[in-house]
């Protein structure tokens, strides 16, 4: 599932993709495939995760991050919620699972 976060007075563009049944759950609450065909947010320079997280529907409130073991990877590296984002990063936000 991808986010397009557009550019704006010298904001940026970055890509947003959820993965696991974090993407499953928020695609369902939304109402089918709507998180498929992306989501428009505008971040300022400077913006980190965090930032990015709180603007997203599907972010889920900051208090339940840890609780579920969301992960954010920019440009596939495993990063911070205080991590400042950058023209072109590619996020992939997800939670891990298992089971027996």
């Amino acid at each position: 599932m991808l986010f397009w976060v557009r550019p704006w007075r010298g904001g940026l563009m970055i890509q947003v993709q959820l993965r696991s049944t974090f993407a499953v759950g928020k695609t369902q609450d939304r109402g089918g495939d709507s998180l498929m065909k992306g989501e428009r947010v505008r971040l300022p320079e400077g913006a980190t995760v965090k930032d990015l997280l709180l603007r997203l529907d599907s972010g889920g409130p900051e208090e339940e991050w840890d609780d579920i073991m969301l992960h954010a990877f920019v440009n596939g590296t495993h990063r911070g919620y205080d991590y400042v984002l950058q023209e072109g990063d590619v996020i992939d936000l997800h939670i891990p699972v298992s089971g027996g």
